[in-house]
């Protein structure tokens, strides 16, 4: 039985030219005006965070337009819009400059362009032309021959008259060498300059002390209907309003957080800055129970 034949069939070789142009980060201006704002009116990060019931570390990423901080978009927005208010500000122009600068943006399709190399037809011969390699021989002889005149010609005289070849003559001692080079013999002379003092190292900036890691219950509800809420923290009672759409509440506790929804499909929760998505259904009631080890339904 004869062996089986393999036949590959052979690839068209690509030339990959790269397109995209280098990313340049680009301002939004959001950070600027909330910055600009807040400083108009005399407040710190910290006053400002206070009233917000956010962290400072939070204030600080809407100023310097680190969104991605917050876990996801509806949260950034939210803060966003907590914080504008809080300023005095129209939250509106702010979120529409995030949703058309950053949370809009659509990965632009691949702007890698494919280039095929044809490779039918006869192939084209590599070999060079006749006139080329005789072209090689003349430059070597050429080169050869300079080498040995080069190599053959006597080396020039350097021990001429020329000062500037020859050894210089020996020069006299003068007075003042002769001053410098005495000793009197009492071994205390110190003829050598004192070395100048090096330039004292500038010292180093003091760096910002890190932000104590939080340790307890934070729970952020981002609104995207509205929806009655009532919530208690380390057994106490401390809302029971309904917030509108569009809002972001966070609540802190050193053991337990609980929240009672009354539309848990418009609320999205994030528990120790993880998203862990809707809280329940359109219109459910929902009852969620935040410890520092997770949460449960109750």
């Amino acid at each position: 039985m004869p062996a089986a034949l393999s036949y590959r069939v052979p690839r068209t070789p690509r030339v990959v030219v790269n397109l995209s142009p280098p990313k340049v980060a680009v301002s939004t201006g959001i950070g600027e005006t909330l910055r600009e704002a807040r400083e108009a009116q005399g407040r710190s990060l910290e006053d400002a965070a206070q009233a917000v019931r956010a962290r400072t570390s939070q204030l600080q990423d809407l100023e310097d337009e680190r969104f991605d901080a917050f876990g996801g978009e509806v949260y950034a927005k939210g803060f966003l819009r907590s914080y504008a208010v809080e300023l005095g500000l129209d939250p509106e122009p702010l979120v529409a400059t995030y949703r058309r600068e950053v949370g809009q943006q659509v990965p632009s399709p691949s702007s890698t362009m494919v280039v095929p190399v044809k490779t039918g037809g006869a192939p084209r011969s590599t070999t060079p032309p006749a006139w080329a390699a005789w072209a090689l021989v003349a430059v070597v002889v050429v080169a050869g021959i300079v080498f040995l005149g080069i190599i053959g010609s006597p080396a020039p005289d350097t021990a001429g008259d020329d000062p500037l070849v020859g050894t210089p003559p020996a020069s006299a001692p003068s007075a003042e060498d002769e001053d410098v080079g005495a000793d009197t013999g009492d071994g205390n002379d110190d003829t050598s300059d004192p070395e100048p003092d090096p330039d004292p190292e500038p010292e180093p900036e003091p760096e910002p002390e890190p932000e104590p890691e939080f340790e307890g219950v934070e729970v952020v509800l981002a609104l995207e209907a509205a929806s009655w809420m009532r919530v208690t923290q380390d057994g106490a009672v401390t809302v029971e309003e309904v917030v509108d759409a569009g809002e972001t509440r966070q609540y802190v506790a050193e053991s337990e957080v609980i929240i009672r929804l009354g539309n848990a499909g418009g609320v999205r929760v994030q528990h120790n800055g993880e998203d862990i998505g809707s809280a329940g259904g359109s219109g459910e009631v929902v009852e969620l129970r935040f410890t520092p080890d997770g949460f449960e339904r109750i």
